[in-house]
């Protein structure tokens, strides 16, 4: 799970450290990660600026709810670009070695720790969107107001929160988060397999059963379009005077279905690149110090590294697959050049 932790330069695994865990000499491949890190932070922090700026600025993009949830789950991703991926070009350039304190130790640990559960979190509140727009389509508007969206954002960044500053306060492994001068994430073991099945294999179940009824109800209205479509043209001229409502929902369905293979990609996105440091990170945290020994530093680097990925790649997801998207991109790309 994002919220499993056993990052290499913070030596967040919650085993018991030694010094041997905090002395790890500057190599190439370490140097390579910490390059491509600095590439994923500049591609992750323009990418979603550019995707809240979208939203804030152009009405357009604002009428549709589901881009409320877009905007938090970018927030989160500035959040990881920001805070978490130059923290850990930090401790590369440093040779592992923390400066800043236990308190900034600790900020450092909750912005880690809530960034991806956040992420996961904002995905299944997109997802029960997108299915309530096409299994409710009547009722959609009276059920997801923009009241119930922002308190619904509101709650998730609360919860996310509180369940990792809660764990760090009542969970804690040792008696300070900064030993042998490096930071670690000061939580037990179990707080990692809680938090793994409640922000993510439970929510992966959810998604799973919502969009395979999401795509139940896409197979029916093509059916259904198939069988409109055969209609002789006689008939359908005989009853264009009637059929511009049939011809409207139709038209809405279809967005709403298009939408919610958008945001299918996007939650496939999201586990293709954590997937595999979840399921490294789970193995070694219950597998405890020996599979810890047994994996090498290149397989936890380079799965973190693609997990950093997620964040540099939503905004261009976003673009190729939604239009307004596109052209508000275009506006305002075009008038940042001109003010150049």
């Amino acid at each position: 799970m994002p919220s499993v932790m056993i990052h290499n330069s913070t030596s967040s695994h919650n085993l018991t450290p030694t010094t041997e865990d905090f002395v790890q000499p500057k190599n190439g491949f370490n140097i390579t990660i910490m390059v491509m890190q600095v590439l994923v932070i500049i591609v992750a922090l323009l990418g979603n600026i550019l995707i809240c700026s979208a939203i804030l600025i152009h009405e357009r993009l604002r009428t549709h709810f589901t881009n409320y949830f877009i905007f938090s789950l970018s927030l989160s991703d500035i959040i990881t670009a920001i805070i978490v991926m130059p923290m850990d070009v930090d401790q590369v350039l440093k040779n592992y070695k923390w400066t800043y304190g236990e308190a900034m130790c600790n900020i450092f640990t909750v912005a880690y720790l809530i960034a991806a559960p956040l992420s996961m979190l904002n995905l299944l509140a997109v997802s029960i969107d997108r299915y309530n727009a096409i299994a409710n389509p009547l009722h959609y508007s009276n059920i997801m107001t923009p009241k119930v969206i922002v308190a619904s954002i509101f709650s998730l960044w609360t919860y996310a929160i509180l369940f990792t500053v809660i764990a760090m306060a009542g969970w804690p492994m040792y008696p300070s988060s900064v030993l042998y001068g490096t930071c670690h994430f000061n939580i037990k073991p179990a707080y990692s397999v809680v938090s793994s099945v409640i922000n993510f294999v439970i929510p992966t179940i959810v998604m799973c059963v919502l969009y395979f009824k999401i795509y139940k109800v896409a197979h029916a209205h093509a059916r259904r379009i198939g069988r409109h479509e055969n209609i002789s043209h006689s008939a359908v001229e005989y009853n264009s005077g009637t059929n511009g409502g049939g011809t409207s929902e139709r038209r809405s369905m279809s967005k709403n279905i298009k939408a919610a293979k958008t945001i299918a990609i996007l939650v496939s996105a999201f586990l293709f690149c954590w997937m595999p440091y979840t399921l490294v990170s789970s193995a070694s945290i219950l597998c405890g110090r020996k599979c810890y020994d047994n994996t090498p530093e290149e397989v936890i680097t380079l799965t973190l590294l693609l997990a950093y990925m997620n964040s540099a790649l939503n905004p261009f997801l976003y673009a190729f697959h939604n239009r307004d998207f596109r052209e508000s991109f275009r506006r305002l790309l075009k008038l940042q050049f001109h003010y150049i």
